[in-house]
Protein backbone atom coordinates (compact mmCIF):
# COMPACT_ATOMS: atom_id res chain seq x y z
CA UNK A 1 0.00 0.00 0.00
CA UNK A 2 2.83 2.39 0.85
CA UNK A 3 4.48 1.67 -2.52
CA UNK A 4 1.23 2.30 -4.39
CA UNK A 5 0.74 5.56 -2.50
CA UNK A 6 4.29 6.63 -3.38
CA UNK A 7 3.72 5.83 -7.06
CA UNK A 8 0.43 7.72 -7.16
CA UNK A 9 1.89 10.80 -5.47
CA UNK A 10 5.25 11.10 -7.26
CA UNK A 11 5.67 11.86 -10.94
CA UNK A 12 9.36 11.00 -10.79
CA UNK A 13 8.53 7.55 -9.41
CA UNK A 14 6.07 6.99 -12.24
CA UNK A 15 8.68 8.04 -14.79
CA UNK A 16 11.21 5.72 -13.16
CA UNK A 17 8.77 2.81 -13.43
CA UNK A 18 8.04 3.82 -17.01
CA UNK A 19 11.76 3.84 -17.81
CA UNK A 20 12.15 0.45 -16.17
CA UNK A 21 9.31 -1.07 -18.19
CA UNK A 22 10.07 0.70 -21.47
CA UNK A 23 13.87 0.61 -21.53
CA UNK A 24 15.67 -1.32 -18.79
CA UNK A 25 13.45 -4.40 -18.73
CA UNK A 26 13.23 -4.64 -22.57
CA UNK A 27 17.02 -4.29 -22.75
CA UNK A 28 17.47 -7.10 -20.24
CA UNK A 29 14.84 -9.18 -22.05
CA UNK A 30 16.53 -8.58 -25.42
CA UNK A 31 19.86 -9.50 -23.86
CA UNK A 32 18.47 -12.75 -22.44
CA UNK A 33 16.78 -13.66 -25.73
CA UNK A 34 19.94 -12.78 -27.69
CA UNK A 35 22.04 -14.90 -25.36
CA UNK A 36 19.68 -17.87 -25.60
CA UNK A 37 19.50 -17.59 -29.40
CA UNK A 38 23.24 -17.14 -29.85
CA UNK A 39 23.98 -19.87 -27.31
CA UNK A 40 21.75 -22.32 -29.15
CA UNK A 41 23.21 -21.38 -32.54
CA UNK A 42 26.85 -21.56 -31.41
CA UNK A 43 26.25 -24.70 -29.37
CA UNK A 44 24.45 -26.36 -32.28
CA UNK A 45 27.31 -25.37 -34.55
CA UNK A 46 29.81 -26.85 -32.08
CA UNK A 47 27.73 -30.03 -31.80
CA UNK A 48 27.58 -30.37 -35.57
CA UNK A 49 31.34 -29.73 -35.88
CA UNK A 50 32.05 -32.38 -33.25
CA UNK A 51 29.85 -34.83 -35.17
CA UNK A 52 31.68 -34.05 -38.40
CA UNK A 53 35.05 -34.63 -36.71
CA UNK A 54 33.93 -37.98 -35.26
CA UNK A 55 32.45 -38.97 -38.62
CA UNK A 56 35.74 -38.10 -40.33
CA UNK A 57 37.66 -40.27 -37.83
CA UNK A 58 35.21 -43.14 -38.43
CA UNK A 59 35.72 -42.82 -42.20
CA UNK A 60 39.51 -42.94 -41.79
CA UNK A 61 39.12 -46.26 -39.95
CA UNK A 62 36.80 -47.47 -42.73
CA UNK A 63 39.42 -46.59 -45.38
CA UNK A 64 42.00 -48.76 -43.59
CA UNK A 65 39.50 -51.54 -43.08
CA UNK A 66 38.37 -51.46 -46.72
CA UNK A 67 41.97 -51.69 -47.89
CA UNK A 68 42.64 -54.66 -45.61
CA UNK A 69 39.37 -56.37 -46.48
CA UNK A 70 40.48 -56.60 -50.11
CA UNK A 71 42.77 -59.40 -48.99
CA UNK A 72 39.66 -61.53 -48.37
CA UNK A 73 39.36 -61.79 -52.16
CA UNK A 74 42.20 -64.36 -51.96
CA UNK A 75 39.63 -66.79 -50.53
CA UNK A 76 37.66 -66.69 -53.80
CA UNK A 77 40.62 -67.65 -56.04
CA UNK A 78 40.62 -71.07 -57.71
CA UNK A 79 43.83 -72.17 -56.02
CA UNK A 80 42.38 -71.29 -52.62
CA UNK A 81 39.13 -73.14 -53.31
CA UNK A 82 41.10 -76.14 -54.59
CA UNK A 83 43.26 -76.07 -51.49
CA UNK A 84 40.21 -76.11 -49.24
CA UNK A 85 38.37 -78.96 -50.97
CA UNK A 86 41.41 -81.14 -51.84
CA UNK A 87 42.01 -83.73 -49.14
CA UNK A 88 45.46 -84.89 -50.36
CA UNK A 89 48.20 -83.01 -52.21
CA UNK A 90 47.96 -79.25 -51.55
CA UNK A 91 51.56 -78.13 -51.95
CA UNK A 92 51.01 -76.40 -55.30
CA UNK A 93 47.83 -74.66 -54.14
CA UNK A 94 49.52 -73.44 -50.95
CA UNK A 95 52.46 -72.01 -52.96
CA UNK A 96 49.96 -70.28 -55.24
CA UNK A 97 48.10 -68.88 -52.25
CA UNK A 98 51.26 -67.50 -50.63
CA UNK A 99 52.25 -66.00 -53.98
CA UNK A 100 48.90 -64.23 -54.26
CA UNK A 101 49.33 -62.88 -50.73
CA UNK A 102 52.71 -61.40 -51.68
CA UNK A 103 51.19 -59.93 -54.83
CA UNK A 104 48.35 -58.31 -52.80
CA UNK A 105 50.87 -56.93 -50.30
CA UNK A 106 52.68 -55.13 -53.10
CA UNK A 107 49.40 -53.67 -54.41
CA UNK A 108 47.69 -52.08 -51.37
CA UNK A 109 48.64 -49.17 -49.13
CA UNK A 110 48.03 -50.70 -45.72
CA UNK A 111 49.55 -54.15 -46.45
CA UNK A 112 52.43 -53.40 -44.05
CA UNK A 113 49.88 -53.27 -41.24
CA UNK A 114 48.96 -56.93 -41.83
CA UNK A 115 51.00 -59.30 -39.64
CA UNK A 116 49.68 -62.58 -40.98
CA UNK A 117 47.06 -64.05 -43.34
CA UNK A 118 45.75 -67.55 -42.79
CA UNK A 119 43.49 -69.76 -44.94
CA UNK A 120 41.70 -72.51 -42.95
CA UNK A 121 39.51 -75.36 -44.18
CA UNK A 122 36.54 -76.69 -42.22
CA UNK A 123 38.52 -79.82 -41.26
CA UNK A 124 41.45 -77.85 -39.78
CA UNK A 125 43.89 -77.79 -42.72
CA UNK A 126 45.52 -74.34 -42.93
CA UNK A 127 48.12 -72.33 -44.85
CA UNK A 128 49.59 -69.09 -43.47
CA UNK A 129 52.44 -66.72 -44.08
CA UNK A 130 54.19 -67.51 -40.82
CA UNK A 131 53.78 -71.32 -40.72
CA UNK A 132 53.08 -72.47 -44.27
CA UNK A 133 50.83 -75.53 -44.56
CA UNK A 134 49.82 -76.98 -41.21
CA UNK A 135 46.93 -78.64 -39.41
CA UNK A 136 44.85 -76.96 -36.69
CA UNK A 137 43.42 -78.69 -33.69
CA UNK A 138 39.83 -79.78 -34.47
CA UNK A 139 38.77 -78.46 -31.10
CA UNK A 140 39.90 -74.97 -32.15
CA UNK A 141 37.71 -75.16 -35.25
CA UNK A 142 34.68 -75.90 -33.07
CA UNK A 143 35.12 -72.69 -31.03
CA UNK A 144 34.43 -69.03 -31.77
CA UNK A 145 34.75 -67.26 -34.03
CA UNK A 146 34.36 -70.20 -36.46
CA UNK A 147 31.10 -71.48 -34.92
CA UNK A 148 29.55 -67.99 -35.10
CA UNK A 149 30.55 -67.61 -38.74
CA UNK A 150 28.93 -70.93 -39.63
CA UNK A 151 25.66 -69.58 -38.19
CA UNK A 152 25.98 -66.31 -40.14
CA UNK A 153 28.43 -66.67 -43.09
CA UNK A 154 27.95 -63.06 -44.15
CA UNK A 155 29.58 -61.64 -41.03
CA UNK A 156 33.17 -60.58 -40.48
CA UNK A 157 34.24 -61.01 -36.87
CA UNK A 158 36.75 -58.51 -35.54
CA UNK A 159 38.30 -59.12 -32.13
CA UNK A 160 41.39 -57.84 -30.29
CA UNK A 161 44.04 -60.49 -29.49
CA UNK A 162 47.77 -60.64 -28.81
CA UNK A 163 50.34 -62.02 -31.27
CA UNK A 164 53.90 -62.43 -29.95
CA UNK A 165 52.94 -60.17 -27.00
CA UNK A 166 51.81 -57.48 -29.44
CA UNK A 167 48.17 -56.26 -29.57
CA UNK A 168 46.56 -57.04 -32.91
CA UNK A 169 43.08 -57.18 -34.42
CA UNK A 170 41.90 -60.51 -35.77
CA UNK A 171 39.55 -60.32 -38.77
CA UNK A 172 37.88 -63.63 -39.63
CA UNK A 173 35.36 -64.23 -42.43
CA UNK A 174 34.02 -67.26 -44.31
CA UNK A 175 34.93 -68.64 -47.73
CA UNK A 176 31.80 -69.89 -49.52
CA UNK A 177 31.76 -72.25 -52.52
CA UNK A 178 30.22 -70.67 -55.61
CA UNK A 179 28.72 -74.02 -56.62
CA UNK A 180 27.31 -75.45 -53.41
CA UNK A 181 26.93 -72.11 -51.58
CA UNK A 182 28.33 -73.84 -48.51
CA UNK A 183 31.09 -72.68 -46.21
CA UNK A 184 34.30 -74.50 -47.26
CA UNK A 185 36.74 -72.55 -45.13
CA UNK A 186 37.79 -69.36 -43.38
CA UNK A 187 40.28 -66.55 -43.94
CA UNK A 188 41.90 -64.92 -40.92
CA UNK A 189 43.85 -61.64 -41.17
CA UNK A 190 45.89 -60.27 -38.26
CA UNK A 191 46.21 -56.47 -38.37
CA UNK A 192 48.57 -54.42 -36.23
CA UNK A 193 46.67 -52.27 -33.75
CA UNK A 194 49.22 -49.53 -34.21
CA UNK A 195 47.72 -48.44 -37.56
CA UNK A 196 44.43 -47.57 -35.83
CA UNK A 197 46.15 -46.13 -32.78
CA UNK A 198 48.17 -43.79 -34.96
CA UNK A 199 44.98 -42.48 -36.60
CA UNK A 200 43.41 -42.08 -33.15
CA UNK A 201 46.48 -40.30 -31.73
CA UNK A 202 46.56 -37.88 -34.64
CA UNK A 203 42.88 -37.08 -34.10
CA UNK A 204 43.51 -36.55 -30.39
CA UNK A 205 46.22 -34.01 -31.24
CA UNK A 206 43.86 -32.02 -33.49
CA UNK A 207 40.67 -32.29 -31.44
CA UNK A 208 40.07 -31.89 -27.72
CA UNK A 209 38.51 -34.57 -25.54
CA UNK A 210 38.80 -38.31 -25.08
CA UNK A 211 38.27 -40.89 -27.85
CA UNK A 212 37.02 -44.45 -27.47
CA UNK A 213 36.66 -47.05 -30.20
CA UNK A 214 34.30 -49.89 -29.31
CA UNK A 215 33.57 -53.04 -31.24
CA UNK A 216 30.14 -54.09 -32.41
CA UNK A 217 29.76 -56.17 -29.23
CA UNK A 218 30.63 -53.20 -27.02
CA UNK A 219 34.22 -54.26 -26.26
CA UNK A 220 36.73 -51.41 -25.95
CA UNK A 221 39.26 -51.66 -28.81
CA UNK A 222 41.24 -48.39 -28.53
CA UNK A 223 41.20 -45.24 -26.44
CA UNK A 224 43.11 -41.99 -26.22
CA UNK A 225 44.27 -41.11 -23.66
CA UNK A 226 44.55 -44.67 -22.48
CA UNK A 227 42.73 -45.74 -19.31
CA UNK A 228 40.65 -42.54 -19.39
CA UNK A 229 37.74 -42.55 -16.97
CA UNK A 230 34.67 -41.45 -18.93
CA UNK A 231 30.93 -41.75 -18.30
CA UNK A 232 28.97 -44.50 -20.02
CA UNK A 233 25.51 -43.75 -21.40
CA UNK A 234 22.85 -46.30 -22.27
CA UNK A 235 21.38 -43.83 -24.82
CA UNK A 236 24.08 -44.82 -27.32
CA UNK A 237 22.89 -48.44 -27.37
CA UNK A 238 20.80 -49.07 -30.47
CA UNK A 239 21.60 -45.68 -32.03
CA UNK A 240 24.11 -45.45 -34.87
CA UNK A 241 25.01 -41.80 -34.39
CA UNK A 242 24.11 -38.74 -32.38
CA UNK A 243 25.14 -36.59 -29.45
CA UNK A 244 24.05 -36.13 -25.86
CA UNK A 245 25.01 -34.33 -22.67
CA UNK A 246 25.75 -36.27 -19.52
CA UNK A 247 26.57 -34.12 -16.53
CA UNK A 248 29.36 -31.76 -17.55
CA UNK A 249 30.43 -33.98 -20.46
CA UNK A 250 29.34 -33.74 -24.08
CA UNK A 251 29.30 -37.10 -25.90
CA UNK A 252 29.19 -37.51 -29.68
CA UNK A 253 29.33 -40.89 -31.42
CA UNK A 254 29.24 -42.41 -34.89
CA UNK A 255 28.88 -46.10 -35.87
CA UNK A 256 30.65 -47.42 -38.94
CA UNK A 257 28.36 -49.33 -41.25
CA UNK A 258 31.43 -51.23 -42.53
CA UNK A 259 33.00 -52.46 -39.28
CA UNK A 260 30.23 -51.88 -36.77
CA UNK A 261 32.74 -49.96 -34.62
CA UNK A 262 31.40 -47.10 -32.57
CA UNK A 263 33.69 -44.06 -32.48
CA UNK A 264 32.93 -42.10 -29.30
CA UNK A 265 34.27 -38.69 -28.35
CA UNK A 266 33.94 -37.30 -24.84
CA UNK A 267 34.44 -33.52 -24.54
CA UNK A 268 33.99 -31.23 -21.51
CA UNK A 269 30.83 -29.20 -22.07
CA UNK A 270 32.75 -26.01 -21.36
CA UNK A 271 34.86 -26.63 -24.46
CA UNK A 272 31.78 -26.94 -26.65
CA UNK A 273 30.08 -23.84 -25.21
CA UNK A 274 33.21 -21.71 -24.89
CA UNK A 275 32.23 -19.38 -27.75
CA UNK A 276 28.67 -19.13 -26.43
CA UNK A 277 29.98 -18.03 -23.01
CA UNK A 278 32.13 -15.39 -24.68
CA UNK A 279 29.06 -14.09 -26.49
CA UNK A 280 27.17 -14.09 -23.17
CA UNK A 281 29.89 -11.95 -21.55
CA UNK A 282 29.74 -9.52 -24.48
CA UNK A 283 25.94 -9.29 -24.26
CA UNK A 284 26.02 -8.76 -20.49
CA UNK A 285 28.62 -6.00 -20.90
CA UNK A 286 26.59 -4.32 -23.68
CA UNK A 287 23.25 -4.54 -21.88
CA UNK A 288 24.82 -3.36 -18.60
CA UNK A 289 26.34 -0.32 -20.33
CA UNK A 290 23.01 0.50 -21.98
CA UNK A 291 21.17 0.18 -18.66
CA UNK A 292 23.61 2.59 -16.96
CA UNK A 293 23.29 5.02 -19.88
CA UNK A 294 19.49 4.78 -19.74
CA UNK A 295 19.36 5.47 -16.00
CA UNK A 296 21.61 8.52 -16.47
CA UNK A 297 19.35 9.70 -19.28
CA UNK A 298 16.34 9.21 -17.03
CA UNK A 299 17.70 11.53 -14.33
CA UNK A 300 18.59 14.15 -16.94
CA UNK A 301 15.17 14.06 -18.60
CA UNK A 302 13.18 14.05 -15.37
CA UNK A 303 15.09 17.10 -14.10
CA UNK A 304 14.11 18.93 -17.32
CA UNK A 305 10.51 17.74 -17.26
CA UNK A 306 9.50 18.03 -13.64
CA UNK A 307 9.25 21.86 -13.33
CA UNK A 308 7.03 22.59 -16.37
CA UNK A 309 4.91 19.53 -15.61
CA UNK A 310 4.30 20.77 -12.07
CA UNK A 311 3.14 24.08 -13.53
CA UNK A 312 0.85 22.19 -15.88
CA UNK A 313 -0.47 20.16 -12.95
CA UNK A 314 -1.40 23.32 -11.02
CA UNK A 315 -3.20 24.82 -14.02
CA UNK A 316 -5.10 21.60 -14.60
CA UNK A 317 -6.14 21.56 -10.97
CA UNK A 318 -7.55 25.08 -11.36
CA UNK A 319 -9.39 24.01 -14.49
CA UNK A 320 -10.85 20.97 -12.70
CA UNK A 321 -12.28 23.32 -10.06
CA UNK A 322 -14.21 25.11 -12.81
CA UNK A 323 -11.85 27.94 -13.70
CA UNK A 324 -11.87 27.79 -17.50
CA UNK A 325 -10.03 31.09 -17.81
CA UNK A 326 -6.64 29.55 -16.89
CA UNK A 327 -3.81 29.77 -19.39
CA UNK A 328 -0.23 28.49 -19.41
CA UNK A 329 2.54 30.73 -20.69
CA UNK A 330 5.55 28.53 -21.44
CA UNK A 331 8.51 29.58 -23.55
CA UNK A 332 10.24 26.82 -25.47
CA UNK A 333 9.93 24.49 -28.44
CA UNK A 334 9.86 21.07 -26.84
CA UNK A 335 7.00 18.64 -26.27
CA UNK A 336 6.14 20.18 -22.89
CA UNK A 337 5.49 23.48 -24.66
CA UNK A 338 3.29 21.64 -27.16
CA UNK A 339 1.49 20.00 -24.25
CA UNK A 340 0.91 23.41 -22.63
CA UNK A 341 -0.39 24.80 -25.93
CA UNK A 342 -2.65 21.79 -26.31
CA UNK A 343 -3.90 22.33 -22.76
CA UNK A 344 -4.76 25.92 -23.62
CA UNK A 345 -6.46 24.74 -26.81
CA UNK A 346 -8.32 22.04 -24.86
CA UNK A 347 -9.66 24.59 -22.36
CA UNK A 348 -10.88 26.74 -25.24
CA UNK A 349 -12.55 23.75 -26.91
CA UNK A 350 -14.16 22.71 -23.62
CA UNK A 351 -15.65 26.17 -23.32
CA UNK A 352 -16.85 25.97 -26.92
CA UNK A 353 -18.28 22.48 -26.41
CA UNK A 354 -20.08 23.57 -23.27
CA UNK A 355 -21.63 26.45 -25.19
CA UNK A 356 -22.48 24.12 -28.09
CA UNK A 357 -23.99 21.53 -25.73
CA UNK A 358 -26.20 24.14 -24.12
CA UNK A 359 -27.28 25.36 -27.55
CA UNK A 360 -27.99 21.81 -28.75
CA UNK A 361 -30.15 21.13 -25.70
CA UNK A 362 -31.99 24.34 -26.45
CA UNK A 363 -32.40 23.30 -30.09
CA UNK A 364 -33.65 19.86 -29.02
CA UNK A 365 -36.25 21.36 -26.72
CA UNK A 366 -37.22 23.88 -29.39
CA UNK A 367 -37.53 21.05 -31.94
CA UNK A 368 -39.74 19.06 -29.54
CA UNK A 369 -41.87 22.14 -28.91
CA UNK A 370 -42.17 22.84 -32.64
CA UNK A 371 -43.17 19.22 -33.25
CA UNK A 372 -45.81 19.46 -30.55
CA UNK A 373 -47.05 22.72 -32.02
CA UNK A 374 -47.14 21.16 -35.49
CA UNK A 375 -49.27 18.29 -34.18
CA UNK A 376 -51.71 20.71 -32.60
CA UNK A 377 -51.81 22.75 -35.79
CA UNK A 378 -55.05 24.76 -35.79
CA UNK A 379 -55.54 24.12 -39.51
CA UNK A 380 -55.33 20.35 -38.96
CA UNK A 381 -57.72 20.60 -36.02
CA UNK A 382 -60.14 22.91 -37.92
CA UNK A 383 -60.10 20.64 -40.98
CA UNK A 384 -60.73 17.57 -38.83
CA UNK A 385 -63.61 19.24 -37.00
CA UNK A 386 -65.09 20.46 -40.29
CA UNK A 387 -64.92 16.89 -41.59
CA UNK A 388 -66.76 15.70 -38.47
CA UNK A 389 -69.43 18.42 -38.92
CA UNK A 390 -69.83 17.55 -42.60
CA UNK A 391 -70.23 13.84 -41.79
CA UNK A 392 -72.71 14.63 -39.00
CA UNK A 393 -74.78 16.75 -41.37
CA UNK A 394 -74.62 13.91 -43.88
CA UNK A 395 -75.89 11.62 -41.08
CA UNK A 396 -72.83 9.39 -41.28
CA UNK A 397 -72.90 8.43 -37.63
CA UNK A 398 -70.47 5.53 -37.77
CA UNK A 399 -67.88 7.61 -39.64
CA UNK A 400 -68.30 10.43 -37.11
CA UNK A 401 -67.62 8.02 -34.24
CA UNK A 402 -64.62 6.56 -36.02
CA UNK A 403 -62.95 9.90 -36.86
CA UNK A 404 -63.69 11.31 -33.40
CA UNK A 405 -62.05 8.28 -31.75
CA UNK A 406 -59.05 8.60 -34.07
CA UNK A 407 -58.73 12.33 -33.25
CA UNK A 408 -58.97 11.58 -29.53
CA UNK A 409 -56.29 8.84 -29.69
CA UNK A 410 -54.15 11.04 -31.91
CA UNK A 411 -53.94 13.85 -29.35
CA UNK A 412 -53.64 11.39 -26.45
CA UNK A 413 -50.44 9.93 -27.92
CA UNK A 414 -49.30 13.42 -28.94
CA UNK A 415 -49.32 14.43 -25.28
CA UNK A 416 -48.18 11.01 -23.84
CA UNK A 417 -48.03 12.47 -20.31
CA UNK A 418 -44.94 14.48 -21.24
CA UNK A 419 -42.83 11.43 -22.17
CA UNK A 420 -40.06 11.86 -24.75
CA UNK A 421 -40.00 8.14 -25.73
CA UNK A 422 -42.88 5.80 -26.42
CA UNK A 423 -43.17 2.24 -27.73
CA UNK A 424 -42.95 1.85 -31.50
CA UNK A 425 -46.33 0.12 -31.24
CA UNK A 426 -47.85 3.34 -29.82
CA UNK A 427 -46.14 5.43 -32.49
CA UNK A 428 -47.65 3.17 -35.18
CA UNK A 429 -51.10 3.52 -33.57
CA UNK A 430 -50.60 7.28 -33.57
CA UNK A 431 -49.86 7.11 -37.30
CA UNK A 432 -52.86 4.84 -37.93
CA UNK A 433 -55.17 7.34 -36.19
CA UNK A 434 -53.66 10.19 -38.18
CA UNK A 435 -54.20 8.25 -41.41
CA UNK A 436 -57.78 7.41 -40.45
CA UNK A 437 -58.47 11.14 -40.22
CA UNK A 438 -56.68 11.89 -43.48
CA UNK A 439 -58.37 9.03 -45.34
CA UNK A 440 -61.75 10.39 -44.25
CA UNK A 441 -60.77 13.71 -45.85
CA UNK A 442 -58.97 12.30 -48.92
CA UNK A 443 -60.81 9.00 -49.33
CA UNK A 444 -60.88 9.31 -53.09
CA UNK A 445 -57.16 9.91 -53.56
CA UNK A 446 -55.45 8.11 -50.66
CA UNK A 447 -54.76 4.49 -49.85
CA UNK A 448 -52.44 3.16 -47.09
CA UNK A 449 -50.96 -0.23 -46.18
CA UNK A 450 -48.54 -1.44 -43.51
CA UNK A 451 -45.81 -4.11 -43.74
CA UNK A 452 -44.30 -4.40 -40.26
CA UNK A 453 -42.25 -7.02 -38.42
CA UNK A 454 -44.18 -7.43 -35.15
CA UNK A 455 -40.91 -7.96 -33.24
CA UNK A 456 -39.93 -4.30 -33.63
CA UNK A 457 -43.09 -2.99 -31.96
CA UNK A 458 -41.76 -3.52 -28.41
CA UNK A 459 -38.77 -1.25 -28.97
CA UNK A 460 -38.80 2.46 -28.11
CA UNK A 461 -38.79 5.45 -30.43
CA UNK A 462 -38.73 9.22 -29.99
CA UNK A 463 -42.31 10.41 -29.81
CA UNK A 464 -43.85 12.01 -32.91
CA UNK A 465 -41.21 10.72 -35.35
CA UNK A 466 -43.23 8.99 -38.11
CA UNK A 467 -46.30 11.25 -38.42
CA UNK A 468 -44.38 14.29 -39.82
CA UNK A 469 -42.78 12.05 -42.50
CA UNK A 470 -46.16 10.61 -43.52
CA UNK A 471 -47.72 14.07 -43.49
CA UNK A 472 -44.95 15.25 -45.82
CA UNK A 473 -45.67 12.30 -48.16
CA UNK A 474 -49.39 13.19 -48.32
CA UNK A 475 -49.17 16.98 -48.69
CA UNK A 476 -46.12 17.20 -50.96
CA UNK A 477 -46.38 13.90 -52.83
CA UNK A 478 -49.89 12.46 -53.10
CA UNK A 479 -51.86 15.77 -53.34
CA UNK A 480 -49.70 16.99 -56.23
CA UNK A 481 -50.39 13.88 -58.32
CA UNK A 482 -53.35 12.96 -60.45
CA UNK A 483 -55.12 9.78 -59.57
CA UNK A 484 -55.21 7.73 -56.38
CA UNK A 485 -52.12 7.80 -54.19
CA UNK A 486 -50.61 5.00 -52.10
CA UNK A 487 -48.54 5.29 -48.93
CA UNK A 488 -46.71 2.16 -47.73
CA UNK A 489 -45.12 1.94 -44.27
CA UNK A 490 -42.53 -0.89 -43.94
CA UNK A 491 -40.63 -1.76 -40.78
CA UNK A 492 -38.01 -4.42 -39.96
CA UNK A 493 -34.53 -5.01 -38.51
CA UNK A 494 -31.41 -4.17 -40.51
CA UNK A 495 -28.55 -6.71 -40.86
CA UNK A 496 -26.67 -4.63 -38.25
CA UNK A 497 -29.48 -5.09 -35.70
CA UNK A 498 -30.96 -1.57 -35.96
CA UNK A 499 -34.57 -0.74 -36.81
CA UNK A 500 -35.43 0.55 -40.29
CA UNK A 501 -38.79 2.14 -41.14
CA UNK A 502 -39.53 3.15 -44.74
CA UNK A 503 -42.34 5.51 -45.80
CA UNK A 504 -42.91 5.04 -49.53
CA UNK A 505 -45.36 7.02 -51.64
CA UNK A 506 -46.19 6.97 -55.34
CA UNK A 507 -46.66 10.73 -55.45
CA UNK A 508 -45.19 13.33 -57.76
CA UNK A 509 -41.62 12.78 -56.50
CA UNK A 510 -38.78 15.32 -56.75
CA UNK A 511 -36.46 16.54 -59.43
CA UNK A 512 -32.73 15.99 -59.00
CA UNK A 513 -32.21 19.63 -58.01
CA UNK A 514 -34.98 19.50 -55.44
CA UNK A 515 -33.71 16.19 -54.04
CA UNK A 516 -30.21 17.67 -53.73
CA UNK A 517 -31.63 20.69 -51.91
CA UNK A 518 -33.65 18.52 -49.49
CA UNK A 519 -30.61 16.37 -48.69
CA UNK A 520 -28.55 19.52 -48.05
CA UNK A 521 -31.21 20.82 -45.67
CA UNK A 522 -31.25 17.48 -43.82
CA UNK A 523 -27.45 17.55 -43.52
CA UNK A 524 -27.31 21.14 -42.28
CA UNK A 525 -30.28 20.77 -39.91
CA UNK A 526 -31.87 23.98 -41.18
CA UNK A 527 -35.58 23.72 -42.11
CA UNK A 528 -37.11 25.09 -45.31
CA UNK A 529 -39.11 28.23 -45.45
CA UNK A 530 -42.54 27.64 -44.06
CA UNK A 531 -44.33 27.69 -47.41
CA UNK A 532 -41.88 25.25 -48.99
CA UNK A 533 -42.69 22.32 -46.65
CA UNK A 534 -40.24 19.75 -45.34
CA UNK A 535 -40.05 21.38 -41.89
CA UNK A 536 -41.28 18.25 -40.03
CA UNK A 537 -38.84 15.93 -41.79
CA UNK A 538 -35.81 18.14 -40.99
CA UNK A 539 -37.09 18.44 -37.43
CA UNK A 540 -37.32 14.65 -37.04
CA UNK A 541 -33.86 14.12 -38.55
CA UNK A 542 -32.34 16.71 -36.22
CA UNK A 543 -33.94 15.17 -33.10
CA UNK A 544 -32.74 11.66 -33.97
CA UNK A 545 -29.17 12.76 -34.63
CA UNK A 546 -29.06 14.80 -31.43
CA UNK A 547 -30.31 11.78 -29.49
CA UNK A 548 -28.42 8.89 -31.12
CA UNK A 549 -25.55 10.37 -33.12
CA UNK A 550 -24.68 10.96 -36.79
CA UNK A 551 -25.01 7.26 -37.76
CA UNK A 552 -28.80 7.44 -37.44
CA UNK A 553 -31.54 9.58 -38.92
CA UNK A 554 -33.31 10.01 -42.24
CA UNK A 555 -32.18 9.26 -45.79
CA UNK A 556 -34.31 10.20 -48.78
CA UNK A 557 -34.50 8.95 -52.37
CA UNK A 558 -36.92 10.20 -55.02
CA UNK A 559 -37.66 9.99 -58.74
CA UNK A 560 -39.71 12.69 -60.35
CA UNK A 561 -43.05 11.35 -61.55
CA UNK A 562 -42.63 8.01 -59.70
CA UNK A 563 -42.56 8.72 -55.97
CA UNK A 564 -40.40 9.12 -52.90
CA UNK A 565 -38.88 6.77 -50.28
CA UNK A 566 -37.93 8.15 -46.86
CA UNK A 567 -35.88 5.71 -44.74
CA UNK A 568 -35.59 6.14 -40.98
CA UNK A 569 -32.83 4.29 -39.07
CA UNK A 570 -32.82 4.15 -35.24
CA UNK A 571 -31.05 1.82 -32.79
CA UNK A 572 -33.01 -1.11 -31.36
CA UNK A 573 -33.47 -0.08 -27.71
CA UNK A 574 -36.04 -1.51 -25.34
Amino acid sequence: MRFIKLVNSSLRTKLLIMFLFLTVLPLILVGIISYIKSYNIVAQKSYSLAQIQVGQLSREFDVVFQDIKRFTEIGKKDSTVQFLIDKQNTAEESKSILGMIRLYRESYQYSDSIMNIKIISTDGKAVSEDRGVHLLDKEAISKPPFVSLLDDPTKTIIEPIYKNSNPVLSLTSTIVSDRSKEVIGFINILVKSSVFKNILNEAALNYSGTFHIKSETGKLLFSNPQFANVPVSTQMIGNKSGFLTQGTTFIVYETSSLTGWKVIRYVPLTEITKEAHEIRSLIVLTVGSLVILTIGLYFFITSKLILPLRMLKEKMKQASLGDLEVKIVNKGTDEITDLSDNFNSMIMKIKALLTKSVNEQKQLKIAELRTMQAQINPHFLYNSLETIIWMAEAKKGQEVIEITKALSYFFRITLSKGKDFILLEDEINHVRNYLIIQKMRYQDILDVNFHLNDDILKYKIIKLTLQPIIENAIYHGIKNKRGKGLVRIKGDFTPEGNISIDVIDNGIGMTDDKLREVRQQLSSGLPFEKDQGGFGMVNVHQRIRLQYGPSFGITINSLYGSGTRVSLIIPAER
